[in-house]
């Protein structure tokens, strides 16, 4: 297999999407290299590609690998090793979600750099050629400095992902180690050449080109699209967003604490606002209709503009059967951080008799988090289990401030931003005065984070930046759980703090392709 960080940089010239699997992107359009930006309409057509590669990774495999990693979920005796490597930790550089993860960012990166480097084209062309200038109006070459600003997002974006899955957590003392973050790859330039491919930056630098391609998304986004609750499209908002995100990866809060009252507070240039009640959450995770709560909401339709699911047999419905045969069910543990009040649990929930070979249980949860929209379902009786992707919500957005807050010692604030997340969740909810107890009020931020994010990602990239080990819980029922090949693999699994297996490898292909690129600490193959 050809390298990735060659391969994606010249695919992503021809075709702005790829091809069928939860990784990646159906083919968006296919364009001629040498002329593929001569017109604003060829813009347009190009940037519209972003908005399909952003959908690509907010769903599908991105985001459920790391839950089947996590102490969140136990497989049941009949799953059939779908995800097995990941649930029992015993995943190697070889893992398929690795490499599918790691070429769908670098191909995004590639359509981004491409993008850009012809949008520069377009800009000198006019300063030197009086004739084509008269192609372009001003309206379109600012319309083109927003599309460059939407391309700068997707690539800060896909670094992001990156740099969250592939490098250790943020250590100020280590982050200018070599080879700690990601290859940063700038301009397009394919090439077989293999002494010109990246090695891996410092995880320093690889934090600083986030901020910078934020810094140039923010510059002209506003040239294309307005902030607007629900937006299908990147505005200046998500870029707050963003930025928050990793600001709070990289441990600089004071910054977090700035980009998150940016949307949360009375500078906001939107409203966004926590709904609350059991019929607005299900609008939202169900019906994908309570744009108050989303920054970005992938555009999705049926049939072509449809994201992967972020439901990995979660539900498992047969329609045919009228059964329900999950791979995975909700731990015990899980489940008991909703108080029955909780608006959540009635939504993330769902009762249901399981049929597995042994039999059908009593009446159990499954999680039902993604149950598809049925407006983007298959028929009636048959659901794809698609949603809309939601990368940027209003939730998080507190999530981020509580705990920025928090380590700047700021335990009022702090408190603050959680008890009115859980006042739009939970009926008749009264502040037991978390400001006063600081060790109360952090472990309430890590609860908080795992009922109102359960199922999007996060959960594996929380434990490696507290620095927690993962320790799975107790089961709803014993006899459905799987135990091969052991319990101490599966239903009791405990992995330490700073276990090696909490940043993913760097797939093995880009190790034998690339003599730059050295693998993360652990693995040996």
């Amino acid at each position: 297999m050809k390298h990735i960080l060659t391969k994606i940089a010249f695919g992503a010239a021809l075709v702005l999407g790829a091809s069928s699997c939860n990784m990646e992107l159906r083919p968006y359009s296919v364009i001629d290299p040498d002329n593929a930006l001569e017109t604003y309409e060829d813009a347009q057509n190009l940037a519209n590609g972003f908005n399909v590669q952003i959908r690509s990774l907010a769903s599908g495999a991105l985001i459920y690998s790391p839950e089947l990693q996590s102490d969140l979920f136990h497989a049941v005796q009949d799953f059939g090793n779908r995800g097995g490597t990941l649930y029992r930790w015993e995943f190697t550089a070889s893992e398929g979600i690795f490499e599918s993860a790691f070429g769908a960012c670098y191909s995004a990166i590639g359509s981004a750099n491409y993008f850009l480097e012809k949008a520069n084209g377009i800009f000198d062309r006019v300063e030197s050629d009086a004739a084509f200038a008269e192609t372009w109006t001003d309206e379109e070459l600012d319309l083109l400095r927003g599309h460059m600003s939407e391309a700068y997002f997707l690539k800060a974006y896909a670094y992001s992902i990156l740099v969250d899955k592939f490098c250790p957590a943020y250590d100020s003392e280590t982050a200018d180690d070599d080879d700690t973050g990601i290859p940063i790859v700038d301009v397009y330039n394919p090439t077989p050449d293999k002494s010109t491919y990246p090695g891996r930056a410092t995880l320093e630098e690889s934090f600083d080109e986030i901020y910078e391609n934020l810094n140039a998304a923010e510059e002209f986004i506003g040239n294309v699209h307005q902030p607007a609750a629900g937006s299908n499209y990147i505005t200046v908002d998500a870029v707050y967003a963003l930025r928050a995100r990793v600001a709070l990866m990289r441990q600089d809060y004071d910054i977090a604490i700035r980009e998150t009252q940016k949307l949360i507070g009375a500078s906001s240039s939107h409203t966004y606002s926590l709904q609350s009640g059991e019929k607005a959450l299900e609008n939202l995770w169900v019906n994908d209709s309570q744009p108050k709560e989303v920054i970005l909401q992938c555009f999705a339709s049926k049939p072509d503009e449809l994201p992967s699911s972020s439901n990995y047999g979660y539900i498992g419905y047969n329609v045919n059967l009228d059964q329900y045969t999950p791979d995975f069910v909700p731990e015990q543990s899980f489940i008991d951080l909703f108080t029955e009040s909780d608006y959540r649990k009635a939504v993330y929930f769902d009762q249901q008799r399981l049929t597995f070979s042994t039999g059908e249980t009593e009446p159990l949860l499954i999680f039902n988090k993604f149950p598809g929209n049925p407006s983007l379902s298959v028929s009636d009786k048959v659901k794809n289990y698609c949603n809309a992707p939601k990368p940027f919500r209003i939730a998080e957005i507190y999530l981020i401030a509580a705990e920025a807050y928090y380590y700047m010692n700021l335990y009022k604030q702090s408190a603050e931003m959680i008890n009115t997340l859980k006042s739009s969740r939970i009926a008749n909810y009264v502040d037991p005065g978390l400001a006063g107890r600081p060790d109360e009020l952090l472990q309430q931020i890590k609860e908080e984070r795992i009922r109102e994010l359960a199922g999007e990602g996060f959960r594996i990239s929380d434990l490696k930046r507290y620095g927690d080990g993962m320790q799975r819980g107790e089961p709803q029922e014993t006899s459905i759980v799987s135990r091969v090949p052991s319990e101490e693999l599966t239903v009791s699994l405990n992995v330490e703090a700073g276990n090696y297996r909490f940043v993913w490898a760097i797939p093995q292909v880009e190790i034998d392709a690339n003599p730059q690129i050295k693998q993360n600490k652990g693995y040996t193959n």
